[in-house]
């Protein structure tokens, strides 16, 4: 992204604004801020922002309804949601609605400044692989990392869903053989706030886990890769999958 991203900080703790602006312009981001919903969305309206950082309760219009009305205006915008509450629910229809990931307060910057760099990349789609196996992960991320991609990682279902509730994700790689929770009820938990994450499984042990593997094809899931992962295939996988996302065919 060319030039200094511009950056609209939406919460009604104007300390804690003028905090987040001033941190966020020694980081040679251009910021400013909103008190409120109405205030936000017609600053959006008139100047047009990059990123929104946006409390999720905030006056006359909460931060999720002014995220939905934020997209009809600027679609292209992203929405981080910030919360201090226990609102799972809010995050969850803020999630299933667009929202590129959430974090909660006190503020992590270095989270933040993680985050808002995803968010503001130019190129290459998001992948998460989920696998408890660090070799086949790193190997995994090495790979599609040199084919363009932009990777993380988790070893198991809980820290999966940690990471697609901050992080928005294109595509999961997801193995059916986790801890604690086994793959079938990562996806399920997953696809409940972000139903648009494309989901490869992937699994050693096809015939004993073929029951969760149906499950979960039938639930949609893309498709199925037995390991050991023959790279050439998964590459070939993913470059559908982005053709059809691109022409709408998904």
């Amino acid at each position: 992204m060319s030039g200094k991203v511009r950056v609209l900080v939406v919460d009604d703790n104007r300390e804690f604004c003028q905090t987040m602006v001033d941190i966020l312009e020694l980081k040679g981001f251009e910021a400013l801020a909103a008190y409120d919903g109405f205030q936000a969305l017609e600053m959006v309206r008139q100047d047009g922002y990059d990123l929104v950082l946006m409390d999720i309760k905030i006056p006359v219009m909460d931060g999720v309804a002014t995220s939905r009305k934020m997209r009809e205006i600027a679609p292209d915008t992203r929405v981080i949601m910030l919360t201090a509450y226990a609102v799972e629910d809010l995050i969850r229809e803020a999630l299933q609605e667009g929202a590129f990931g959430c974090l909660k307060k006190p503020v992590d910057f270095d989270e933040l400044f993680d985050l808002i760099e995803q968010a503001t990349a130019a190129d290459g789609a998001m992948i998460l692989v989920v696998d408890d196996d660090k070799d086949i992960c790193a190997n995994l991320k090495d790979v599609l990392e040199d084919k363009g991609y932009r990777v993380r990682v988790a070893y198991d279902g809980i820290r999966a869903i940690e990471i697609v509730q901050r992080d928005s994700f294109d595509i999961m790689l997801l193995d059916m053989k986790l801890p604690p929770l086994n793959g079938l009820e990562t996806f399920l938990r997953i696809k409940g706030f972000r139903p648009n994450i494309v989901t490869i499984v992937i699994t050693g042990y096809r015939q004993e886990m073929s029951g969760m593997v149906q499950q979960t094809l039938s639930r949609d899931a893309y498709s199925c890769l037995e390991k050991p992962i023959d790279m050439d295939e998964l590459v070939s996988l993913l470059e559908r999958i982005r053709g059809q996302k691109d022409a709408g065919t998904l």
